[in-house]
């Protein structure tokens, strides 16, 4: 009797030792990927944030060039920001659906 006592609290152990080993990895692989996760939404965020400050300025750009009644190099600048924004987002959004 003592040695089937002695053999249940050893299985119980070894079976309670694996499912915390195997939680264990579980959630650590789960933190890297939300990890990751954060940092790619950080990136959009910023890039986005980009985006919007870009049509700001072109907005205000072409604003001053109707009251105006001509192009002057603000719109050209905010032109060039935009595209350069736009293209970077682009590129970002095309290497995460990569990745995915």
């Amino acid at each position: 009797m003592e040695v089937l006592t002695i053999i249940i609290s050893v299985f119980a152990s070894v079976v309670s030792g694996s499912a915390l080993f195997f939680l264990s990895r579980y959630f650590k692989r789960r933190d890297k990927k939300d990890e990751i996760r954060d940092k790619a939404a950080a990136k959009e965020n910023i890039l986005i944030m980009k985006s919007i400050t870009a049509l700001g300025k072109l907005a205000v750009a072409n604003s001053i060039a109707l009251k105006g009644g001509k192009s002057n190099g603000e719109m050209s600048a905010a032109l060039k920001e935009f595209k350069a924004v736009e293209r970077e987002l682009y590129d970002y959004l095309l290497e995460q659906n990569a990745h995915k």
